[in-house]
């Protein structure tokens, strides 16, 4: 086992962030629910249902509730353009929601 430490590979700082979130989904061109657990300047993480069909690739149109952190307050400001860059399915062991990354649009 080594003891070096692991890299960290993301670029922005992440915040926790419990708010709601409504996104629509464009390949399905559904609306779904979810909950966002933390935010960066470059995405977020948010659980949702399991039968949600989200897939890495997919973009997705979010609504976030009531953003209570200066740095992100215009994102609670109308539509936020995104992309999905990671599906957890194990979270729903834990969570009974599947866990999804997803990295904002370059504005």
């Amino acid at each position: 086992m080594s003891n070096r430490p692991s890299t960290e590979r993301r670029q922005h700082q992440r915040f926790p962030l419990s708010t709601s979130v409504q996104f629509y989904h464009d390949p399905s061109q559904r609306d779904f629910p979810g909950r966002c657990a933390n935010i960066s300047a470059g995405g977020m993480l948010m659980y949702v249902p399991a039968a949600t069909p989200l897939q890495p690739g997919h973009g997705i149109r979010l609504n976030l509730g009531s953003v209570n952190r200066p740095e992100f307050a215009n994102l609670g400001d109308g539509t936020v353009y995104a992309t999905v860059v990671r599906v957890d399915r194990k979270a729903l062991l834990v969570a009974g929601s599947l866990a999804v990354g997803v990295r904002f649009a370059e504005a």
